[in-house]
């Protein structure tokens, strides 16, 4: 029962396909070169050279599981006083937790764990055991990837032509993926902080688009929609610095960001489904609920490189009233 209720909460992480890992490590195979279709004349003779061959190319994405953790314990009198019943408060925290916690992961994974650099954490080391620590995510695609894929705002309002403009960015001409404009237009996502999606719905174009039918914010998350795209608000998305880092000085965190995503660029790998344990610890009165997963996440690369990725954009910088 816990995780359908930590999906309903989400707006992220249940867009992204998913796969059951049969090992720590797994490997996806991806689509690289397509063959070339060559214009030749009738073969006539019995000793004419045979056609030319075309390369099907193809390339793999490794997917790593990483392990995540909920440890909560309690003492019997805490149980017993608590004002609210104390075991259902804590199975609804964890749904939320869930719900945040793995909307970010995807959203804001950054692995460098150094003094300075992480995309969470400009200006300080992030402790150990942050989540996002775990492997590279979304925003780190056009941030630190394929800066090609990202563009400076320049600390001036959104606009419309910046909104309609991101998917041209997302193009493989290499390999002939067109990322930023899939068959299946809700497969393409734009993804933005709270504040800059509420600008971003005093927009001329997309005034009185905020409540289509069953798209409004209640169900999905949806606050608008840009072109055939959703706008979807989310609180795991942060007010970042000018460069689209967060410091570790609230105050330095003034501007938007706002991510398009095509969702068929990542898979959620599996290697253990949510799992949740109750023990007690008799001899000190003590209860626990351990509430622990591993999954990874993998990123499309034609070339199986970083660099390569092409299925998301980032437009940073942006000024917020």
């Amino acid at each position: 029962e816990l995780w359908p209720g930590a999906r309903k909460l989400s707006r992220i992480f249940d867009r992204f396909g998913s796969f059951e890992m049969r090992d720590p490590t797994a490997y996806i195979p991806v689509e690289a070169d397509i063959p070339e279709m060559l214009y030749v004349s009738e073969s006539t003779s019995a000793n004419a050279s045979a056609y030319a061959t075309t390369k099907t190319g193809s390339n793999r994405v490794t997917v790593s599981a990483k392990k995540f953790v909920l440890h909560q314990q309690w003492s019997g009198e805490l149980g017993e006083d608590s004002i609210v019943p104390f075991v259902p408060f804590l199975r609804r925290q964890q749904q939320v937790s869930l719900a945040h916690y793995m909307d970010s992961l995807v959203l804001n994974g950054d692995d460098t764990n150094a003094g300075t650099g992480n995309i969470n954490l400009d200006d300080a080391d992030p402790a150990d055991t942050k989540h996002y620590l775990a492997f590279d995510g979304v925003r780190h695609v056009g941030l630190v990837d394929n800066t090609g894929n990202s563009k400076d705002v320049g600390n001036a309002a959104i606009t419309w032509n910046l909104l309609r403009r991101a998917p041209s960015r997302m193009l493989d001409t290499t390999y002939l993926h067109d990322w930023g404009h899939p068959v299946r237009p809700t497969d393409l996502v734009y993804l933005a902080d709270p504040s800059t999606a509420d600008e971003i719905a005093l927009l001329d174009e997309v005034k009185g688009l905020e409540m289509i039918g069953p798209r409004t914010p209640l169900l999905t998350g949806q606050l608008a929609q840009i072109g055939p795209h959703p706008l979807i608000s989310t609180i795991a998305m942060s007010k970042t610095e000018a460069d689209g880092k967060v410091s570790t000085t609230a105050g330095n965190n003034t501007r938007g960001q706002i991510a398009t995503v095509n969702v068929n660029g990542a898979r959620v790998g599996w290697r253990r489904r949510v799992r949740v344990e109750v023990d007690r610890e008799a001899k000190a009165d003590q209860n626990l609920i351990i509430l622990s997963l591993r999954m990874g996440f993998g990123r499309f690369s034609s070339t199986g490189a970083a660099a390569g990725q092409e299925w998301a954009d980032v437009l940073y910088n942006i000024a917020l009233p």
